[in-house]
């Protein structure tokens, strides 16, 4: 049986952060509930999970949220429009760089970006197919 690949982001607020993704990515919700969201993306599904409560409220994010680029994990994700996302990221307290990595080449069309709580996504441009 073939399943999709999956990954779960345990977040602080995970309304904002699923709203985050679905509107600057423009995927769809298949599912949820006031704890988590499931984001479709093509072959792929992404798990935004509520922190517990208890230990939500002890967690504190610098304003402005830095950039945690020691995660030892990093999603790339896929965009159709690169500037629509950078666009929407930036209106929902993210990012998306504006030039590729150093390590990049000038033309690889990927760039790296964060999400309102510091985690850090890579961004693919992609063509429509």
């Amino acid at each position: 049986m073939s399943q999709p690949v999956s990954a779960v982001l345990f977040a602080k607020d995970h309304a904002k952060v699923a709203s985050f993704y679905r509107d600057a990515f423009d995927v769809r919700a298949a599912s949820g509930d006031a704890d988590h969201t499931v984001l479709e993306f093509a072959g792929f599904k992404l798990m935004i999970h509520q922190i517990p409560h208890h230990l939500a409220k002890e967690i504190a994010l610098p304003n402005p949220v830095r950039r945690r680029e020691q995660a030892s994990l990093r999603l790339d994700l896929p965009t159709r429009n690169l500037e629509r996302s950078r666009t929407i990221a930036k209106l929902l307290f993210g990012t998306i760089d504006d030039a590729p990595p150093p390590w990049a080449a000038r033309d690889a069309n990927f760039h790296l970006g964060h999400d309102p709580e510091g985690n850090v996504f890579g961004v693919l441009s992609v063509s429509a197919p």
